[in-house]
């Protein structure tokens, strides 16, 4: 009798709405783990993913923010079949590592919504054609492509006529951009060109006549003559509220009379030489910006800080300026006080900072936001190589120290 009591676990306690109330405060990728313990536990697990509803997302690397993101390596065949075909219903996002697990995928996770296809070669265009998303994967929302040696025309089998709502492109060096002549981009909202050097804007720039719904626009890290052909475009994108553009060789931008049109814009990131003409532009019309980010904007002068703080100083919550050799304390000290509801402030570059402007600084943050903490990035100035600020330790956590002396900042120094 005592036997057969100490052979009872929790499950024979517990009715299955209790064991379910329990579950819920598990994380997804725990409970994976341990239905292990034994057939019965698995059974329970899997019971109750799928009933409830869980989501899961499969990654490549773990994530401990999320709780019901796995990590679950396709490239082991065996290992990743055998989970999908118990769990492959509540997987609604999940990446590849060539064709094989594709075939996983298709066969057991009908309710994907977002993909990444890594390391497919490009001699196969007829063999991604059988998995198209189209006909395959009914519920695909977001497709990430990230194959070094796929072409145009495997892009074009692959994806055929899906209406995707977003698409990336990464490291795909073969990829020219032709593959959109075909593609179905009446629904598409995010668009992401990374690290593509083969795109090529005459391919591209007709496709701008179809992204009437795009509200999210990333080019980052591609060749400065693509960046510079498609700028003539932007404003056929009456809709967009995210802009991302980086050109790695910081060629001339000529965008800015362009990007004035983008009224909607809430979000802003430019990292190509831009003049102060520009920023006087963008800042005045781009009437719905909270966060501008002028990463590596060279040739901007102090003209510009006012021109910010001025035109949409009462909106930003994040401001970034780097490369800002020409900003002084003063420049610094107005853009504080006038952006209010800044929570970020980065300023990189400068060599004429001076000590004084900590505390400058932090009685402008309290004059116009009391109680409210701004932090405040110096990196890569004059006060970040040299110990400017007393009883610190620049290279060093946030110290105490200079929270009782600068209330209202947290500063960083690199």
């Amino acid at each position: 009798m005592l036997e057969a009591e100490d052979e009872r676990t929790i499950l024979d306690y517990l009715n299955e709405d209790c064991w379910r109330a329990v579950l819920r405060y598990v994380p997804a990728k725990d409970l994976i783990r341990t239905e292990r313990a034994s057939r019965r536990w698995q059974g329970v697990v899997q019971t109750y993913l799928i009933g409830a509803g869980v989501r899961i997302s499969i990654e490549e690397y773990d994530s401990e923010k999320k709780p019901n993101v796995c990590r679950l390596k396709p490239s082991l065949y065996e290992s990743f079949e055998n989970w999908t075909k118990k769990l492959g219903s509540t997987v609604v996002a999940t990446y590849c590592v060539g064709l094989e697990s594709l075939a996983v995928i298709k066969k057991n996770c009908p309710n994907i919504e977002a993909l990444k296809l890594q390391k497919v070669q490009g001699r196969t265009p007829k063999l991604l054609r059988q998995h198209n998303l189209r006909d395959n994967f009914k519920c695909l929302k977001r497709l990430t492509i990230d194959s070094r040696g796929l072409t145009d025309s495997c892009v074009d089998q692959f994806v055929a006529d899906k209406a995707l709502e977003g698409l990336k492109f990464y490291c795909c060096d073969a990829v020219t951009g032709a593959c959109f002549k075909n593609m179905n981009l009446s629904n598409l909202k995010s668009l992401e060109i990374e690290l593509c050097r083969g795109f090529e804007a005459k391919h591209v720039l007709p496709a701008f006549d179809r992204l009437n719904e795009l509200t999210k626009l990333k080019l980052w890290n591609i060749s400065g003559e693509f960046l510079e052909g498609i700028q003539v475009g932007l404003d056929k994108m009456p809709k967009l509220e995210k802009l991302d553009l980086d050109d790695d060789e910081r060629m001339r931008g000529e965008c800015g009379q362009q990007l004035s049109t983008l009224t909607r814009l809430k979000f802003l990131r430019l990292a190509y030489q831009m003049f102060d003409e520009d920023i006087e532009a963008i800042t005045r019309c781009c009437t719905e910006l909270v966060i501008l980010d002028l990463s590596d904007c060279r040739s901007m002068w102090r003209r510009s800080v006012r021109s910010i703080w001025k035109n949409a100083g009462a909106r930003l919550t994040s401001l970034t300026l780097g490369q800002y050799d020409d900003v002084k304390d003063a420049d610094i000290v107005a853009l504080i006080r006038g952006c209010p509801n800044l929570t970020e402030l980065a300023v990189s570059g400068s060599r004429q900072l001076t000590p004084r402007l900590p505390a400058r600084a932090a009685a402008a943050r309290r004059a116009v936001a009391p109680g409210r903490v701004l932090e405040l990035d110096l990196s890569f100035t004059n006060l970040s190589s040299s110990l400017c600020v007393e009883d610190t330790d620049a290279d060093g956590p946030y110290p105490e120290v200079l929270r009782k002396k600068y209330k209202g900042l947290d500063i960083t120094f690199f």
